[in-house]
């Protein structure tokens, strides 16, 4: 069973499927936190041409192998950098599955596995500050795994083993079902992540996108 809802991605070849997990131990194999946010941002960007593409598809097809432990390369084929009088270059030896196709199938795998695929929360005046009342204007330059298997063993009730093989999508519905947004305090139950981990698991998206376009220049 593919659990596409929660990210899975199967790709069929015949008789076989495989299957692409972004859960959170994927992403660790992907490199280290703060790379992990640089390869969302790569892989995120739209109508790069050039060497700048070519770095793109080298994140999108180190993604796809990360997100799982079959031997892929037939599908992805192999990509290497080759030492020229220029400085170097990338080369991508397709498999079988087209580059434009990995792309589009990395942005998927990393939507699930960084910032959960999962629609927004209405945002109040109290959640743009923080608790001494000044607005939070830090970037999130890493994406550590690991807070958030801390999160998923905590409140959730998961094993260790569970939380690195869940994603962000289904850590975050399943946050949002354990802590709904109540406006009457009295009615919440249990204790519920702090508001630095609240706020880091609910608003990663809009912090790594905002280092996205400040990486690249985009100016709203």
């Amino acid at each position: 069973m593919i659990l596409t809802e929660i990210g899975e991605v199967g790709v069929h070849v015949g008789n076989d499927v495989y299957v692409l997990r972004p859960s959170l131990y994927a992403m660790t194999r992907i490199g280290p936190p703060g790379y992990i946010v640089e390869a969302f941002a790569a892989v995120m960007a739209e109508g790069l041409v050039g060497r700048p593409a070519e770095i793109q598809m080298g994140y999108a097809f180190e993604v796809l192998q990360a997100c799982t432990e079959d031997d892929i390369e037939f599908l992805i084929g192999s990509y290497e950098h080759i030492d020229t009088p220029l400085g170097g270059k990338f080369v991508h030896r397709p498999g079988l599955i087209p580059p434009n196709e990995m792309l589009l199938l990395a942005r998927c795998l990393m939507r699930h596995g960084v910032t959960g695929s999962v629609e927004p929360l209405p945002k109040d005046k109290d959640s743009e500050e923080d608790e001494d009342g000044e607005e939070d204007k830090d970037f999130t330059s890493e994406f550590d795994a690991r807070l958030h298997v801390a999160n998923a063993t905590a409140h959730l009730g998961m094993s260790e083993k569970e939380a690195w093989n869940t994603t962000m999508t289904a850590l975050v519905d399943a946050l949002r079902v354990k802590f709904p947004v109540v406006k009457d305090e009295s009615k919440i139950k249990g204790k519920a992540p702090s508001k630095s981990e609240y706020d880091e698991l609910m608003e990663i998206a809009d912090r790594i996108e905002a280092k996205r376009k400040l990486k690249l220049g985009i100016k709203d």
